[in-house]
């Protein structure tokens, strides 16, 4: 009998034992149990047949915080919206955010919508969110109706908003149907480039502090071989830490990675970093050596 290969990884200073089988990828069951992952729900998708690599509670309705802001933005860019043009904070802004994380987005100030994009996207300000609503003639309430429908329209039966930002933990859906609109946010290319840059600076055009936004995913542009086409954290109490991407490994190609309910920060990034090395463990050095 041929006993599986097994390799240690040690990732944020934690080990982990992964068994893989070459040349085939795991079956998703096995691999999910190998990498001991530490959040409620996983999935990882391969994008050029489907096909799950990894899966875990991945049918589970869950509150996905604000991933929720991925879809908003599917919904500004349907609606044509002017990436150029500028957008002023105003205080239906502020009450869109309220209870939410931080914000750096002044009232009354004007800024560039494409930096707004940035602003919601790497991170999370929530005004951003609502002030792209308005920028193509929605309110809160309208923005996250049109997000359920937009969800309907891409047959996602268990995605609903409540709010457009993510504080409300009705804003559900799973890991199957997260995967399917964050991977739509991935072929558009304004969201693309947004998400998978490391920060942005955002220089307003009526105002006079300039913002330089981080990304929340710490792993963009600090795995070799391995470019984030799209990206987006969330948090709340319900839903727990979330991230949701699409990754290009080399050798693999795009692979859509969902993590749902993580207790910890650090676990949701433990979890995603394991499993992008888990990835790079199914293709030959040479290939994986060549990104």
């Amino acid at each position: 009998m041929t006993h599986p290969k097994t390799a240690a990884i040690i990732c944020l200073g934690m080990p982990l034992i992964l068994c893989i089988h070459n040349p085939a990828f795991s079956s998703d069951l096995e691999a999910a149990n190998s990498l001991r992952l530490h959040s409620h729900a996983v999935l990882a998708i391969r994008a050029k047949d489907g096909k799950a690599l990894i899966s875990k509670n991945a049918s589970e309705v869950r509150s996905i915080a604000s991933i929720s802001k991925v879809m908003a933005s599917l919904v500004f860019m349907e609606r044509g919206l002017k990436v150029e043009e500028g957008t002023v904070i105003n205080r239906e802004d502020w009450g869109v955010a309220l209870d939410g994380c931080r914000t750096r987005l002044e009232l009354k100030w004007t800024y560039r919508n494409h930096d707004l994009i940035h602003a919601a996207l790497l991170a999370s300000d929530n005004r951003a969110v609502s002030a792209l609503g308005r920028a193509v003639g929605l309110n809160a309430n309208g923005l996250a109706l049109a997000m359920t429908e937009k969800a309907r329209a891409l047959e996602l039966k268990n995605t609903r908003f409540v709010d457009p930002v993510g504080i409300s933990p009705e804003n559900i859906s799973t890991a199957w149907e997260v995967s399917r609109f964050v991977r739509a946010a991935s072929l558009i290319k304004v969201l693309s480039e947004v998400m998978g840059k490391k920060d942005h600076l955002v220089v307003p055009m009526r105002g006079y502090i300039k913002v330089r936004y981080r990304n929340t995913n710490p792993l963009v542009g600090e795995v070799s071989g391995v470019k984030f086409l799209a990206t987006k954290t969330g948090y709340n109490h319900k839903a727990g830490y979330c991230i949701a991407c699409v990754v290009e490994v080399a050798g693999v190609g795009a692979v859509t990675i969902t993590i749902l309910g993580a207790k910890t920060k650090a676990h949701r990034i433990v979890d995603l970093r394991s499993i992008i090395q888990w990835l790079r463990k199914q293709t030959p050095a040479n290939e994986r050596n060549a990104g």
